[in-house]
């Protein structure tokens, strides 16, 4: 890995740490809090993200400034693994950027659903788990000899749709409001970290293709990188391994510049939970191919049809698995 590679990738991930932190922003709140407390706050911080991205990378590609790598469509690995994601991100906690981010604020039971996150990587991608993995990644649907993606499966130039998109959810956003969640010691506003990590997803695009990766933001693969490199000693680091360190870093930074760290160890019962939603999380990420940043941000950035099918995944499993967390047993309590 070169010096260029190591120090862009690095400055990405401590912008990306940084933002996070500042923000708060973790998919899981987002997903989950829509349907338990009817709040879509950080929902729309995620939304903002995910148009500022899209419209970039569509500008940016569209005149050849930079390639892109648009994720497959494994329809069956893309719906059965966003649903164990979503459904283990609810158990755990904390979607992969959110534990990850947490893990930098000294969160113990985040940093042992991160340890379950790549074993469950492992155990998809070389384990007992890897011949699913192969079944539900044995049909790829492809479009015209390309990767699917919204525009190419209706016939539309990418453009049209990569600016469409954005400029209507840019609307709903603007008539929606501010919401009414509240940050602790002066965290970013939804639109400050919807904006902010729109833009650092744009620049991870151009900082990442610039030494060949040709993709952007993700978690899965440079986490399963460093589980592989710590067990087996195989040392395949790259850009985005180096961007995953540096957001812990940059979200330890943001946190102790606003006297927010501190070393928290919940009870024994919700570390197993974390731990097992973690390992949960990680079979679902690597069968799907990516998670909630990989698909549900870079992803979705690509146009790319697998990305938005394991969204959808990811959302229903959210709320399926906070059904009968929460909703059901407080149901339960007050009857």
């Amino acid at each position: 890995m070169g010096g260029f590679e190591l120090i862009s990738g690095l400055a990405v991930g401590l912008a990306f740490g940084y933002a996070l932190q500042r923000g708060r922003f973790c998919v899981n709140t987002g997903f989950r809090d829509i349907l338990m407390v009817k709040d879509s706050t950080m929902f729309r911080a995620w939304a903002l993200a995910v148009i500022v991205q899209m419209a970039g990378v569509t500008v940016l590609s569209g005149l050849d400034f930079m390639p892109i790598t648009v994720p497959p469509f494994w329809w069956a690995a893309n719906i059965a693994g966003g649903l164990m994601f979503g459904v283990g991100m609810v158990l755990a906690g904390g979607c992969s950027s959110g534990t990850c981010y947490r893990v930098g604020e000294g969160m113990a039971g985040s940093l042992l659903a991160l340890v379950g996150f790549g074993l469950g990587i492992l155990l998809a991608d070389r384990g007992a788990l890897q011949p699913l993995q192969d079944v539900l990644r044995s049909d790829i649907v492809f479009v015209g000899g390309e990767q699917a993606t919204l525009a190419n499966v209706i016939g539309i130039n990418p453009m049209w749709v990569g600016l469409a998109i954005p400029l209507a959810v840019g609307v709903w956003l603007w008539r929606g409001g501010s919401g009414n969640r509240q940050y602790a010691s002066g965290g970013w506003a939804w639109h400050m970290s919807g904006f902010a990590l729109g833009a650092i997803g744009i620049a991870a695009w151009l900082s990442s293709s610039s030494v060949g990766r040709e993709f952007g933001l993700s978690m899965t693969g440079p986490i399963r990188t460093w589980f592989v490199l710590a067990l087996s000693g195989e040392n395949y680091l790259d850009w985005g391994s180096v961007m995953i360190a540096g957001l812990i870093v940059g979200s330890f930074v943001a946190a102790w510049v606003h006297q927010e760290l501190r070393w928290r160890v919940p009870r024994g019962s919700r570390m197993l939970q974390a731990g097992g939603g973690g390992i949960v999380m990680g079979v679902g990420a690597q069968i799907a191919g990516g998670c909630n940043i990989g698909h549900s941000m870079t992803g979705m950035s690509a146009l790319s049809l697998g990305s938005a099918v394991t969204t959808i995944g990811i959302l229903l499993g959210a709320w399926v698995m906070a059904y009968i967390l929460f909703i059901r047993s407080m149901a339960a309590q007050s009857a």
